[in-house]
């Protein structure tokens, strides 16, 4: 096992899945036979990551170097029987960066939730990541900035999420759930309440097998957070994420993790 956390601390893989329940706009399969589109996940991700300027799946593109992640993979489960699927994920290798990079979270869920938004109605349950700590950026400074725009909200408005953080036990989370807890909620700037919690077991939200599986093999949940919100959205996810990964990376934690964040009583 710990040869197993060793090698796959350099990994620089992303991976990221949108959870929910997705009601298909009834004029899609009609377009897809008048007009002969074949659009799924894949097509739809990667023609939206080009658009925003984030990855190409182009080659020998100029602005590469540019480029927020190098596309691998992307699909997700649009069944229409009303029940929790992954709706779409996408998996990536992440460019180094000579100072660090920043994980580009916001701009992956973006890119994913277009896609589901142009063939339907979503409503959003969960979020998962599959996260590489080793050469990411501080990125104090840059949640600073972000904290305000999620302040910027009813503030009659209340969700409460479950954050769950899973690792191999070569990263040494056991019992440091307080030091990662002082660290996430310093960086959500009295935006988000941080409270450590039991382990949950399954997520709720969440539909299982989450992408990102090799990537996966051998990690244990290790921590579990409730945190209180104005509101649940997938942008709220996506920072959400980004704060634990940012004080996980600061408490000392170089290898990759897996952290979940959906919405208790949903």
């Amino acid at each position: 096992m710990k040869d197993a956390g060793r090698g796959a601390a350099d990994d620089p893989t992303l991976v990221l899945g949108v959870h929910g329940i997705l009601d298909q706009h009834p004029w899609v399969d009609r377009v897809r036979t008048e007009d002969d589109l074949d659009e799924d996940v894949f097509s739809l991700v990667t023609k939206r990551a080009s658009a925003y300027g984030f990855s190409s799946t182009l080659l020998g593109k100029a602005a590469a170097h540019l480029e927020l992640w190098e596309h691998n993979d992307a699909d997700g489960d649009w069944a229409q029987d009303g029940r929790v699927r992954q709706l779409a994920w996408l998996q990536a290798t992440l460019p180094g960066r000579p100072r660090g990079r920043r994980l580009p979270l916001l701009p992956a869920v973006t890119v994913l939730t277009d896609a589901l938004h142009r063939v339907g109605t979503v409503r959003f349950t969960g979020l998962h990541a599959v996260v590489p700590l080793r050469g990411v950026a501080d990125v104090r400074a840059e949640l600073a900035t972000v904290a305000d725009w999620y302040a910027l909200a009813d503030p009659d408005g209340s969700a409460v999420l479950t954050v769950t953080v899973s690792a191999r036990p070569s990263a040494g989370l056991a019992g440091r759930d307080a030091e990662v807890r002082e660290a996430a909620l310093a960086r959500t700037y009295e935006r988000m309440t941080v409270e450590a919690a039991s382990l949950p077991g399954p997520p709720p939200g969440l539909a299982s097998p989450l992408a990102g599986e090799m990537q996966t093999t051998g990690m244990r949940q290790a921590l579990a957070f409730r945190c209180g919100v104005r509101e649940w959205s997938p942008d709220v996810a996506a920072w959400t994420t980004e704060i634990f990964a940012d004080a996980l990376r600061a408490t000392g934690t170089a290898e990759p993790v897996l952290v979940t964040v959906s919405q208790q009583g949903q």
